[in-house]
């Protein structure tokens, strides 16, 4: 009766002990690192800001790596490495490149540290949180066709080859599909997601192409590139449109300009969902995994009044 005692007791506390576990709350916030390909770019900026406020909703006292690679592939690998090193409990990585963060996001998750991919698709992440960028070209594409009533020269000005990108450029030639009247003049090309890049890539094409009558920038900062060589050029009947829905792009649109079109992202939207689906990862407490897309909203010289911006998204 003695042993039956004893293991009775061991029993009772060892069923204890895991309903005491069950019940501890979920392990505290207190280290995130955040890697994008570039500060620079307002997006990016946006996107680390509210996924650090979010953090810091849920622990004021956490401390939050935010780091920028500039499209240098070794140089966010090395920022990755830090995070790991660092011991963080969450890391987000708007990736330079689709694959080559691989080994080392890999290296994170067997260390046990969740992996969010934002903005891109990354091979090492669990999640990857983005826009609908293919919905969000083909938006924007269909606008400019529509306003060249179905004929005229077109123009993709390409830029940095990650899945953002590639994305938006083929939903751009899905939209340009069903207007037969419009000639694609190129879609190569890369504008850096950048004002300078897109200035150097609509220097080349004005160079190469006599008459241009519409142009889909990849993003918004290389469609106000385009634009100020295009407004040096006397092209005043040019139509442009970009991606992102930026505060430079929506002060643009209320203003006499080329800029007629872009597709709103919600990078403040991206960043706070990134923190909580990576702590319900390791939590255990989602099995969402793969592209989650958020939507885009066009945003036009005539629905540009009623657009609440970044912050409202």
């Amino acid at each position: 009766m003695r042993v039956l005692f004893k293991l009775s007791a061991i029993a009772a506390a060892l069923v204890y002990a895991a309903a005491a576990h069950a019940a501890d709350p979920p392990r505290r916030l207190d280290v995130m690192g955040v890697s994008v390909s570039s500060l620079a770019n307002p997006y990016f900026s946006a996107l680390a800001r509210a996924a650090q406020a979010r953090a810091e909703e849920i622990n004021p006292r956490v401390r939050v790596m935010v780091t920028s690679s500039e499209y240098d592939v070794p140089a966010q690998v090395r920022e990755v490495e830090r995070f790991i090193s660092e011991h963080a409990d969450l890391i987000l990585v708007a990736a330079s490149h689709s694959s080559a963060l691989a080994p080392v996001l890999r290296r994170a998750r067997e260390a046990g540290i969740p992996v969010v991919a934002v903005d891109v698709d990354t091979e090492g992440a669990e999640v990857m949180i983005q826009s609908d960028n293919r919905g969000a070209g083909e938006s924007v594409c269909r606008y400019l066709a529509a306003r060249l009533n179905g004929k005229g020269n077109f123009i993709i000005q390409n830029g940095p080859q990650v899945s953002s990108v590639t994305d938006r450029v083929a939903g751009c030639h899905a939209a340009l599909k069903d207007y037969p009247g419009i000639r694609l003049l190129t879609d190569k090309g890369d504008g850096l997601a950048s004002p300078w890049g897109g200035s150097q890539l609509m220097e080349e094409h004005v160079q190469r192409y006599p008459q241009i009558d519409a142009i889909f920038a990849i993003n918004d900062r290389q469609a106000l590139g385009a634009e100020t060589i295009a407004l040096r050029r006397g092209m005043r009947k040019l139509l442009i449109g970009g991606v992102d829905g930026s505060p430079e792009v929506e002060v643009a649109l209320k203003r006499p300009g080329l800029i007629v079109a872009s597709a709103a992202q919600s990078p403040a939207e991206i960043g706070r969902r990134g923190v909580d689906t990576g702590l319900a990862l390791r939590e255990g407490r989602t099995s969402e995994r793969g592209r989650v897309l958020l939507q885009t909203a066009l945003v036009t010289r005539d629905s540009v009044a009623k657009y609440q911006g970044w912050n409202a998204r």
